[in-house]
């Protein structure tokens, strides 16, 4: 007896290892439903760590954007870390030159092993993420299969067609006729949609079956120099199919006036009228049920190549930062570097196995009861809905998913990506030259959409004079300026 209560005065007078604590800022939308000094996924990140946050969320864009001017005015107490930072290109410049955030490329090789390594095998991810001074002022966000902005087509109406995946443009052209035309929804009315589309953004995604891709400033970099794509000799040629498919109603009619909201469809028994889309997910405005009736199509090929536009890469700038507050660097990216594992991003997008998924005898998974049961579960247990966290997203777990459609969507969005490429490199913007190209982009993007628009719809003529018009408007935009400035910033990228 008197060695056991010996024992426990003695444990009383050992001191307990003390937590490492740090103060975490960061912007997660109020519609997430999430607390982040409650939330399960940093309370386990703790037990695993040793390593403790006090937090300062913002729910508000507008307050974090706040909060990040009041960082750099200097009249703010500074956090030892931003996560979901949320920051531009121009914000991690402004931050690093008024010394608020520290250069963290001098630690990652010691202290983020993970990191370090997906960087190896992605010279071009630590090109982006590294400044003009070399320096790297945030982590970011990487996707092994990042998705695209894909032509969706109904696969079911192609059995009850008997057509094949299409590979050119003149295929397409002839599936969409036979969606129109042979009642494939078996309703007897044609009240088929063939391709449905939002806007010039999408169609401009079909342009790689005339060769085009280019990126939302309407350029393409080769060999060296800054393209701009609407002048290329196959740009009209793009517009007169595009023109052909909406003159022959195989184009949504109402593709440049509607929005995702407005053509949801929510009733897994209503008529299908869609036989094809371009948009990342059908789920965006189709029942999930109705997920497994699609097929993404393959690149279209244009003289033997396949080729297409990324639509965001594999990487997302800006998702994590330390700040010169931070008294320990290395501690607090080593916490942030497990994030870069299967493990930690199972734990923040799913939770804990057989608390929250169980895995199957033939190595699927699935969500417990109780956590399909719990209308909060994503905002009180999970990080990876809102603002894009730090981190890696892999795929070979969600491809075990119980439900074969999320493989199934995997595989041929895997096809898609095999085939994207960037039209033009990664760049950083300083806040100075965002505002100089700012103007430019708007009266220049929007001469493009809106041109595009008017051919297509035939309210302009595809015409000699139209496209000399064209020319010359773009001209009076300012686009000798706008072709001036993407050329330096690509020799920039290039030196």
């Amino acid at each position: 007896m008197f060695k056991r209560l010996l024992c426990i005065l003695v444990a009383a007078l050992i001191p307990c290892a003390a937590l490492a604590e740090y103060t975490m800022a960061g912007y997660d939308e109020a519609n997430t439903y999430r607390t982040w000094s409650t939330n399960k996924f940093f309370q386990r990140m703790e037990e695993l760590t040793g390593v403790h946050f006090t937090y300062q969320q913002y729910t508000k864009a507008e307050d974090w954007e706040k909060a990040k001017a009041a960082m750099q005015a200097g009249s703010a107490d500074l956090p030892d870390v931003l996560f979901k930072a949320h920051l531009t290109s121009a914000d991690c410049l402004a931050l690093r030159e008024r010394g608020v955030l520290v250069d963290l490329k001098p630690y990652l090789a010691e202290n983020c092993p993970n990191l370090t390594a997906l960087l190896a095998a992605h010279p071009d991810y630590e090109r982006a993420i590294t400044l003009p001074d070399g320096s790297i002022a945030a982590l970011p966000a990487i996707t092994e299969q990042p998705m695209q902005n894909c032509l969706w087509l109904n696969r079911e109406w192609l059995s009850n067609l008997k057509l094949d995946i299409p590979a050119t443009a003149e295929e397409l052209t002839a599936v969409l006729r036979a969606f129109k035309e042979q009642d494939p929804n078996k309703n007897g009315r044609k009240d088929e949609i063939p391709l449905a589309f939002i806007g010039a953004f999408d169609l401009k995604f079909l342009g790689h079956a005339y060769g085009l891709i280019a990126n939302d400033y309407n350029l393409r970099a080769v060999d060296g120099q800054a393209e701009f794509v609407p002048l290329d000799a196959s740009f009209r040629p793009f517009v007169e199919w595009l023109w052909q498919l909406f003159s022959e109603g195989l184009l949504d009619p109402t593709g440049f006036v509607t929005s995702d909201a407005i053509r949801t469809v929510e009733k897994e028994n209503a008529t299908n009228v869609y036989g094809g889309m371009l948009t990342t997910v059908p789920t965006n405005f189709l029942p999930a049920a109705w997920m497994g009736k699609y097929a993404v199509e393959p690149p279209l090929t244009y003289e033997g190549q396949a080729i297409y536009r990324d639509l965001g890469s594999g990487l997302l700038r800006g998702t994590f930062a330390v700040t010169t507050a931070c008294d320990n660097v290395a501690e607090v990216l080593q916490w942030v570097d497990r994030f870069y594992t299967e493990e930690i991003y199972i734990l923040a997008s799913v939770g804990v196995e057989n608390v929250d998924y169980v895995v199957d005898g033939d190595g699927t998974w699935r969500m417990t009861s109780a956590a399909t049961s719990n209308t909060y579960f994503t905002g009180d247990t999970l990080i990876t809905s809102g603002t894009t966290p730090p981190g890696l997203v892999t795929e070979s777990f969600q491809r075990r998913y119980y439900e074969p459609t999320v493989a199934q969507l995997s595989d041929e969005i895997a096809r898609v990506n095999a085939a994207a490429v960037q039209p033009f490199p990664y760049y950083t913007l300083t806040a100075e030259q965002a505002a100089f190209i700012a103007p430019l982009q708007s009266r220049i993007g929007r001469l493009v959409d809106e041109s595009i628009s008017r051919w297509v719809l035939g309210d302009e003529p595809i015409s000699d004079e139209s496209f000399a018009r064209f020319e010359q408007e773009l001209q009076d935009a300012g686009l000798t300026e706008f072709m001036a400035f993407w050329q330096d910033i690509l020799e920039g990228i290039n030196k």
